[in-house]
């Protein structure tokens, strides 16, 4: 049959393998947890994310809208600047003569 040191032998080498085991479980654990803390950050970044670009998405639509109001205004004004300047109308030729008298006399005074 099998002698006594054999059998302490093998006791000690399945203590060994059981002793690994179990410290290779623990670890493993360990690590799973880790992971699983990281999966977790990763995930509240995500919807950190996601919450900041949904806000660039409305600024961008509301930059767009700005963007072509400004853009009506720019036409207008160079239309505008287009158009000849619309002359003074002058209601009679004695009130042109009045007025120009009058800055006459302000200039000499002075």
């Amino acid at each position: 049959m099998i002698k006594k040191y054999w059998k302490l032998i093998l006791g000690i080498i399945t203590g060994i393998f059981g002793i690994l085991f179990i410290f290779g479980k623990k670890s493993n654990n360990k690590k799973a947890e880790e992971a699983k803390k990281k999966i977790d950050n990763n995930n509240k970044n995500i919807n950190k994310l996601d919450g900041q670009i949904e806000e660039v998405k409305k600024q961008k639509v509301v930059v767009k809208k700005k963007a072509a109001t400004t853009k009506k205004k720019v036409a207008q004004s160079k239309q505008a600047k287009k158009q000849p300047m619309p002359k003074k109308v002058v209601k009679s030729k004695e009130e042109a003569v009045k007025s120009a008298a009058a800055n006459i006399r302000r200039r000499t005074r002075k």
